[in-house]
């Protein structure tokens, strides 16, 4: 990208004197700054301590933007340094290739729900309303990392879903972050918004789904699924206000492809819950726990995988690659996250406890 009059890139590093004043003015405009210097030619700054920084920070970032300049504060050596460093150029997206990996995510799903779908159902409508479901979960999902990260104002990819082979024909979607979050409520926010819009849409397609299920006599050697905690409430739930046909003595349920579609949705919730790597609960983990404890919360994310079974594993050794890469965090890694956040890890921890399945009951 070519820099544009007066642009500062990466390329032109930071050296002009009236420049550096410039800046400092900025800092010292927002912080009591006990020390200040160019180191490598970038303007650095050691904060006094103790005083408040999130919004001070905030409030630098928006007047260093005419500037094409960030900043960046972290805790060195028991000191608050801050930085002032040219803005990274931002590569434009292809957005041809979402669009290809969507359609191909389309063929991939409506052939898995296609072969799939029980014998009493059309084929053609069961592989039609499997990937409308899961898409629509899958999409909502990662739509709502990516309207979190415009209004964070944080450059992101739009969606990409990704095809694969049966069981579910898709390995998911992602979207990719390319500019990093300004602090750690910023981070939570996109790590969590997604695995939250994503839950509810995906409890609205197993109630629907589970609606359709249909009863069937008992086959000798059926594979069944294994049915997560959300699922045995809503049944529950379901079968007391009639809304879902109740399975004889000797039968059991086909599964409808519009259930299965939720089904695969809360697992997808579940495996992205997990605090560890770059996982959605990986950005929550970031953003409110220490080194120590978020290493912690991967061995056991781990475990927890391996424990589950072999269907697991390869997410188990996902994870254990995830681990060797240190999570960049936010821009401003130093201020605290809200207290009303910390009160929503809550929930996330009891939307993941839902999506686990300690039982089996429906083939």
């Amino acid at each position: 990208m070519a820099a544009a009059p007066g642009e500062t890139t990466e390329q032109q590093p930071f050296t002009q004197q009236a420049d550096y004043e410039k800046i400092t003015s900025l800092v010292t405009a927002e912080f009591q700054v006990e020390e200040r210097l160019l180191l490598q030619n970038i303007p650095t700054y050691y904060l006094k301590q103790p005083q408040q920084t999130k919004q001070a920070f905030l409030r630098l970032l928006k007047n260093l933007e005419p500037t094409r300049m960030i900043a960046t504060l972290r805790r060195e050596n028991e000191r608050t340094v801050l930085r002032v460093i040219p803005k990274p150029p931002v590569k434009p997206s292809n957005p041809y290739i979402n669009y290809g990996l969507l359609l191909a995510t389309v063929a991939t799903t409506f052939t898995t729900g296609y072969y799939s779908t029980p014998r009493m159902i059309n084929p053609f409508f069961g592989g039609a309303t499997f990937m409308v479901a899961i898409l629509a979960v899958l999409g909502t999902h990662e739509m709502g990392h990516k309207l979190t990260a415009n209004r964070k104002d944080v450059e992101a990819t739009q969606p990409y879903f990704i095809p694969g082979p049966p069981p579910f024909g898709t390995f998911g979607a992602v979207i990719m972050q390319k500019s990093l979050p300004p602090n750690k409520d910023a981070l939570f926010d996109i790590g969590a918004d997604g695995p939250i819009i994503g839950f509810i849409a995906a409890t609205v397609v197993s109630i629907i789904g589970l609606t359709l299920l249909i009863p069937i006599a008992k086959v000798p050697k059926s594979n069944y699924l294994p049915v997560p905690l959300l699922w045995t409430a809503l049944v529950r739930l379901l079968q007391s206000f009639k809304l879902m046909p109740i399975a004889g003595p000797n039968q059991d349920y086909a599964i409808h492809p519009v259930a299965f579609a939720g089904w695969a949705g809360i697992i997808v919730t579940m495996l992205n819950l997990l605090p560890a790597g770059m996982l959605d609960g990986g950005h929550v983990t970031r953003s409110i726990a220490g080194k120590q404890l978020r290493l912690a919360l991967t061995a056991l994310s781990i475990v927890f995988l391996v424990l589950e079974g072999p269907g697991f594993y390869a997410m188990a050794v996902l994870v254990l690659l995830m681990a060797t890469y240190r999570h960049p965090g936010a821009l401003d890694d130093v201020s605290d996250l809200s207290n009303g956040r910390k009160m929503l890890t809550i929930g996330l921890v009891a939307i993941f406890i839902l999506c686990v399945f300690p039982q089996v009951i429906i083939p």
